[in-house]
């Protein structure tokens, strides 16, 4: 186990829920802090720990911006796993949609928004270049629709000074890299946290997407940077890291499988047969 402090830079849904629940078999409770659903309140509060509480976390994690492992003693690490942004403001809407407790849930509902109305009204930052805001540090700084080059070329170069970088679309992949450079010994899973709607027919239209993908233009070039990483970080982790990839998604499969209720099983099994 890494003797330095650990920062987790966890994009909103980006498989960070479920990652969460692997960093809680790996690190006490005392030693593990998570920021909780008002960043700008939590980092202020962090400003006034003294140090001897500071020199107890092990491991920080939440939706800040870069930067705030400044705060803590030591050397710090950290790593952040990013995703598709198409897939990523899909998800994100979905979620909002279907948990009282986001601060976008009732605006949503209250207008009837669909993801694209949603979009134009120009209020969710976390939807537009939400990557590049946390990864360069910018955060809620540029209005909606204003993150530029500048954000860019920061994240991009914050990017490289990270122990790992995970792409949600190579998950086991990413949690075999973390393991080799945090020591960790419980990397097993279930996915938490999964929306089963963020696929719906409206959040795929074609003018959606293309509104996705004008207001998450800089997020896109960012994803290609973290493919290459982790492509660079993968190779240098040596030629058993691909045996073992495929073992640990075997191994993680089967072990799932035993909390399969008996009438899932069946239900999976008879949708194959037709």
């Amino acid at each position: 186990m890494s003797s330095n402090p650990v920062v987790f830079y966890h994009i909103p849904k980006s498989a960070g829920t479920t990652l969460n629940s692997i960093l809680q078999k790996n690190y006490p409770p005392e030693n593990l802090v998570e920021c909780g659903i008002n960043t700008q309140e939590f980092m202020a509060d962090l400003k006034t720990w003294p140090p001897e509480r500071l020199a107890q976390i092990r491991l920080l994690q939440g939706h800040f911006p870069f930067g705030i492992h400044e705060l803590l003693p030591g050397r710090p690490q950290f790593f952040t796993i990013l995703r598709d942004p198409v897939e990523r403001v899909i998800s994100y809407y979905h979620h909002a949609r279907r948990e009282p407790a986001h601060y976008l849930h009732n605006l949503i509902h209250d207008n009837n928004w669909t993801l694209m109305d949603l979009l134009e009204s120009r209020l969710p930052l976390m939807m537009n270049d939400a990557q590049v805001r946390l990864i360069s540090g910018a955060f809620e700084s540029p209005p909606f629709g204003e993150v530029d080059n500048g954000d860019l070329e920061r994240a991009v170069a914050n990017l490289r000074t990270f122990e790992v970088v995970g792409l949600t679309e190579e998950f086991d992949l990413a949690l075999l890299l973390l393991q080799r450079a945090f020591g960790w010994r419980h990397i097993g899973y279930r996915p938490i946290n999964v929306g089963d709607d963020r696929r719906r027919t409206e959040a795929r239209a074609a003018e959606t997407l293309s509104t996705i993908r004008r207001y998450n233009r800089l997020d896109a070039v960012l994803y290609e940077e973290a493919r290459r990483l982790l492509a660079e970080q993968a190779a240098a982790a040596g030629p058993m890291l691909r045996p073992r990839l495929w073992a640990f998604r075997l191994g993680n499969r089967l072990a799932g499988l035993r909390y399969l209720p008996v009438r899932s099983i069946l239900r999976q099994r008879l949708t194959k047969g037709r």
